[in-house]
């Protein structure tokens, strides 16, 4: 049998001796009333199903100082059957979790009847409850879910006045969403919501049973390169009911490519207190729809289209009036491998985010766009001849176009990482004919010079190289085309750099703001050790001063956002998702209080 987490009381002969109506109470069993408040002080809740008065028993149980340990009390002449019900549906659990008690055989089986999976259990088992396993329950001294359970009952009186219509009424209730990011901070709690949470948890992808090995599981998850996390926090008029929900995301491929724009859904997961507010369908939509395959039978449809305009995101549950604000109508994000990470967190600041930058195929190709000519020459190129080219490339030519300047409606923030151009000898490839700049490479071959290399040397690299027969057939005639076609040149220097930068400027719509990102001054490297990177503090150096004129930019580094060196992944600019979080958080600051460009400037 299932651990019980809501227990259903009987009164007259069984809560107390004797019957309300037939002679009054003989005797109000202390006991009893102890056993109800340990259960709330173990999380475990408390109702009732009588067949008596409502008022007579509510001021019977005040006067007990027992009547607010009890959360939906069912108080008519009813049958029971339906009523209990109606309160399970009403505390949103699961049949299999509830034990009903009653000292009339009738009534027990009649529950039953109407509902198969409850437990019952008549009036004697009372004095070996807490002793039976299945009321070990979770200490809960403050009694924090008798609480919310509390305000739960409170919503539903209320929202049974507007049943009429239900959004009416959800739009009354002030409903605030807040989003928590330091998902290690309360691992018992995301390990609990992933594991406890049924009805509303869209992947069912569980952790292992021992708490130690789940919360290793999961700290590893989110450790990972590319993924994401939250808790949902919610608060209405009626009270604050916690961390209701958590998410988890990771990077996900798109027509055989990897694209850090397109994210998956690990866990996504919600407690059914919430249950009506259709929370779990605005956070699907706030987190711009990710990949999501649902498993099992949940209580939501994610899929269908509706409105949820009663819900505000907030940066603060405790500021009625602390609304997070919209940054811009559109916020673009171009970079490498931090683009999505800090997408993601500015997406709460914005009505659209676009993310564009470095990519890898399922051909096993790379292309980088994280620098200033290869980022231009992006923004160029565009026709048919572009498009066949990256096709005989075997490379996306969506993806190696950028619409970073193009209009929009509204006004616009930049956000761009040029790291790439912090290694000038890191090899590009200009078209001989049309002048085109790219980028690619061979997974695993990142200093290689496709133009330059010998080519016995190149081939013997490809042959040595991790990828299977096949795909290393497929590089030679685009490894050859590349030799033909293109001349290796390098990165600009930095009178050419700043010359680009200002062009950058230049190309800008008025009204936009533009974000430049520098990478940490310190790197990981294969050793594990860290060590300063002085190529990358010149570069900084160097976009410090180009910009340093230019009003409506911002600089904005990773190095002040680094608590720890534990912080720092391999690859440069791979980071814990939480400095990804604090340079969001920086980027907003920053832009919140910085000009935008002025027309014609």
């Amino acid at each position: 049998m299932e651990a019980i987490r809501l227990v259903i009381w009987d009164l007259d002969e069984t809560f107390w001796r004797g019957t309300v109506t037939e002679g009054g109470i003989a005797e109000h069993i202390a006991e009893h009333e102890a056993i109800v408040i340990e259960l709330s002080r173990r999380g475990i809740l408390n109702s009732i199903c009588s067949k008596n008065d409502y008022e007579t028993i509510r001021s019977i149980l005040i006067e007990r100082n027992i009547w607010e340990y009890f959360v939906f009390p069912s108080i008519s002449w009813e049958s029971k059957g339906p009523r209990i019900q109606s309160l399970i549906e009403a505390t949103q659990l699961r049949p299999a979790t509830v034990l009903f008690i009653d000292d009339n055989p009738g009534n027990l089986g009649e529950a039953l009847d109407v509902v198969a999976d409850l437990q019952v259990a008549d009036e004697k088992f009372i004095r070996e409850m807490l002793l039976d396993p299945r009321f070990i329950g979770k200490q809960d001294p403050e009694m924090s879910r008798l609480k919310q359970y509390k305000l739960l009952e409170e919503r539903k009186r209320d929202q049974m006045a507007h049943a009429s219509d239900n959004s009416e009424f959800l739009r009354r209730c002030n409903i605030r969403l807040r989003v928590e990011y330091d998902v290690e901070a309360n691992l018992d709690r995301a390990v609990e919501l992933i594991a406890r949470t049924n009805q509303l948890n869209f992947t069912k992808k569980r952790l292992p049973e021992d708490v130690s090995a789940a919360k290793a599981s999961l700290l590893a998850l989110l450790k990972k390169a590319g993924c994401q996390s939250g808790f949902i926090q919610v608060v209405d008029r009626y009270g604050d009911y916690g961390y209701v929900g958590i998410f988890v995301v990771e990077g996900g491929r798109r027509d055989g490519v990897t694209d850090f724009a397109m994210q998956t859904l690990v866990h996504f997961c919600f407690s059914c207190r919430t249950l009506g507010m259709q929370i779990e369908y605005w956070v699907y939509e706030w987190l711009r729809r990710p990949s999501l395959n649902v498993v099992g039978e949940v209580l939501t449809d994610l899929f269908s289209p509706k409105t949820v305009d009663w819900v505000r995101l907030v940066t603060s549950i405790a500021d009625d009036n602390d609304s997070a604000d919209k940054l811009a109508s559109e916020i673009r994000v171009h970079g490498g491998c931090e683009a999505n990470a800090i997408a993601h967190y500015l997406a709460a600041s914005t009505q659209k985010v676009v993310v564009s930058g470095n990519f890898a195929t399922s051909e096993g190709w790379f292309a980088r766009l994280n620098g200033i000519s290869l980022l231009l020459s992006a923004v160029d190129s565009r026709g048919s001849e572009f498009d066949a080219e990256m096709a005989r490339l075997k490379l996306p030519s969506n993806l190696m176009k950028s619409a970073l300047f193009s209009e929009a409606k509204g006004n616009v923030v930049l956000v761009v990482s040029l790291a790439l151009d912090s290694h000038r000898t890191s090899p590009r490839y200009r078209h001989k004919e049309k002048g085109w700049i790219i980028r690619t490479e061979i997974n695993g071959l990142t200093m290689t010079n496709l133009v330059k290399s010998d080519e016995p040397v190149l081939r013997q690299e490809i042959d040595s190289s991790h990828h299977n027969a096949d795909a290393k057939a497929a590089f030679l005639p685009v490894v050859e085309h590349i030799r033909s076609n293109y001349e290796s040149v390098d990165g600009p220097d930095d009178m050419e750099f700043k010359s680009m930068c200002m062009s950058l400027t230049e190309r800008m719509l008025p009204g936009a703001k533009l974000v430049v990102l520098l990478d940490a001054e310190r790197y990981r490297h294969a050793d594990q050790t860290v060590k300063p990177a002085p190529w990358m503090s010149r570069f900084n150096n160097m976009v410090r001063k180009v910009f340093e004129d230019v009003p409506f930019v911002a600089i904005v580094g990773f190095d002040s956002f680094i608590v720890d060196e534990h912080e720092i992944q391999m690859g440069g600019n791979h980071y814990d998702r939480m400095v990804y979080f604090r340079v969001a958080e920086e980027i907003v600051k920053r832009v919140r209080s910085m000009p935008e460009k002025k027309g014609g400037g």
